[in-house]
Order: C-alpha cells, then structure tokens, then sequence
C-alpha cells in the first residue's frame, strides 16, 4: 500500500504540472522480472500495481494512468534498454518494479539523471543510499541490509554463538550478509555466496552440517 500512495502521489505531482499533460494518461513504465526462477515476483508485483489501479477506475491519486510493463529478465542489461526505451521513445518519467538490487543499479541512476522518479517495490542496495539518496528515488520497502541486521540482532537474543550464512551472489545478497555480520555478536564459522538463479542447495547444506553452526 505504500507503494500504491507513492505512485500516487508521483502521478498527481505530474500531472499539476499542465492541464494539457493532465488531459492524457500519464505513462507508468514498470520494469520487473517476469520470467526464470524469480519470475513470480515480478508477476506479483504488476498484478497487484494493475488491481489497485483497477479498483480506482483506471487511475492513481484521481489521475488516469497507462501502465507499459517490460520483462527484465533478471539481467540488468535487459533492464538498462529498457529504461531508455521507456524514457527516449516513450516519454516516461514515471517508472516502478524491479524485483532484483543488481537491475536496480543499472536502472536508477539513469532514470535519475534523465529527471525522471523511480518509486522501487522491492530492491533497496545500499549503494543508492546515504550520501548516494536522490530526492525523485524512492524505497517502499527496507534498504537491503537493515532487516539482516536485525536477524543478527535476534540470534544475538537467542544465545546462538556460531552462524553460517549464505546468500545469493549479487548487491542484495552481499547487502543481507554484510548487514547480519554488522549486529551478529558470535562468530561466524561460514560464508558461501550461491548463484542468483540457484535452485539446488544441497551441497550448501551439507557444509553447514558438516561445520555445525
């Protein structure tokens, strides 16, 4: 619901400013992931954005809005021509849904230095934070590493000494390890980074019994 009042307000700000503009829907271009392993998260995102537009008669804050959805893939590649494409040729200022930290740090600061808003659902990396906070990029969610740093902070409350963390190889994934490490006050006996598009973790598990965390 956040998100829904951010996007809102974003949208009415837009389009105060001309009737003219206010006159045409106002383009939202999401980027998200829709397909591979990750893909439900994506899916989730745009079905839940589109119900609450469709609730609201087809606007967001009283405006009329046209939603352009793009499938990123989960390859900040894809995700970067998406952008642009959003912005040169289709003249979107407005943009929204990545799922995934390591897109989200080849979209934003483009999307920032072009003058146009990101409102993020998901991924908060932390390199866009602090001294790196723009005022038109907004999180709806957490930064990525502050609610790791609370699960150090409840093994602490729960007497655990040794702890083997894992996450994904990507900014969110070293954000989560590096925020646990931050507030864990045990020693951590082991840290494996897994693939992205991981699936399997039965060797990952055979080391964390083998080393007794």
């Amino acid at each position: 619901m956040k998100s829904m009042r951010m996007m809102a307000v974003a949208a009415a700000a837009f389009c105060a400013a001309g009737a003219a503009q206010a006159q045409e829907p106002l383009k939202i271009g999401m980027i998200t992931t829709l397909s591979g392993p990750g893909g439900y998260l994506g899916q989730d995102i745009r079905d839940a954005f589109q119900l609450a537009i469709d609730m609201q008669g087809g606007k967001l804050g009283g405006v009329p809005v046209q939603v352009l959805v793009e499938d990123d893939g989960l390859k900040p590649g894809q995700g970067k021509q998406i952008s642009e494409k959003f912005m040169k040729t289709d003249k979107v200022k407005l943009l929204t849904g990545i799922v995934f930290s390591n897109v989200a740090l080849a979209v934003v600061p483009d999307v920032l230095e072009e003058g146009g808003i990101y409102v993020s659902p998901n991924a908060g990396p932390s390199n866009l934070a602090g001294k790196e906070c723009h005022a038109n990029y907004y999180v709806v969610s957490w930064q990525n590493d502050s609610l790791h740093e609370s699960a150090g902070s409840n093994a602490n409350n729960l007497g655990y000494k040794k702890a083997f963390i894992l996450a994904p190889n990507y900014p969110a994934g070293k954000d989560a390890l590096e925020g646990f490490k931050r507030t864990f006050k045990g020693e951590v006996i082991g840290e494996v980074f897994t693939k992205l598009d991981q699936n399997d973790f039965a060797a990952e598990i055979a080391q964390i019994r083998a080393r007794q965390a």
